[in-house]
C-alpha cells in the first residue's frame, strides 16, 4: 500500500479553524444567553413592580383628588354659616339701631307735641279741656 498525498493550500484550513473557534465561542455564547435571559427576566419583574406602583399611585391621587373635593366642600359650608352667622349679627345690630331711632323719634315727637300745645294754650288757640276724674 502506498499512501497517497495531496497538497492542500492554507488558506482552507486556516478558515475552518475559524469556523471552529466561533462553535467553541457559541458555547460560552450560550452561558451568556443564560445570564441574558435572567436579565431579562429580573427587568421584567422591575417592570412589573413599577407598573403596579404606578397602578398604586393613581388610585392614591384619585383617593386624595376625592378627599380635596369632600374638604373643599366642606370649607365652603363653613365659610357659608360663618357669612350668614356676621349677616344674621349685622341685622340684630341694624334692628338695635332702629329701635333706638324709633325710641328717640318717639320721645321727639312727645316734646315737640307738649312744646305746641304749650305755645297754643299761652295763645289762646286751644282750650285746655279739664281732665275728667274717673
Amino acid at each position: 500500500m502506498e499512501d497517497e498525498y495531496e497538497l492542500i493550500p492554507l488558506s482552507p484550513i486556516r478558515r475552518l479553524e475559524k469556523r471552529l473557534q466561533k462553535v467553541e465561542k457559541n458555547a460560552t455564547t450560550g452561558e451568556m444567553l443564560g445570564e441574558l435571559m435572567d436579565i431579562i427576566k429580573t427587568n421584567q419583574q422591575v417592570v412589573d413592580h413599577m407598573a403596579k406602583t404606578n397602578a398604586m399611585l393613581v388610585n392614591r391621587i384619585t383617593d386624595l383628588s376625592n378627599s380635596v373635593e369632600k374638604m373643599m366642600a366642606k370649607t365652603d359650608e363653613f365659610i357659608n354659616r360663618i357669612e350668614t352667622g356676621e349677616a344674621t349679627e349685622e341685622e340684630k345690630k341694624t334692628d338695635e339701631e332702629e329701635k333706638k331711632m324709633n325710641e328717640r323719634l318717639a320721645k321727639l315727637e312727645k316734646r315737640l307735641n307738649s312744646v305746641l300745645l304749650t305755645r297754643m294754650a299761652k295763645t289762646g288757640a286751644v282750650q285746655r279741656r279739664p281732665t275728667p276724674i274717673v
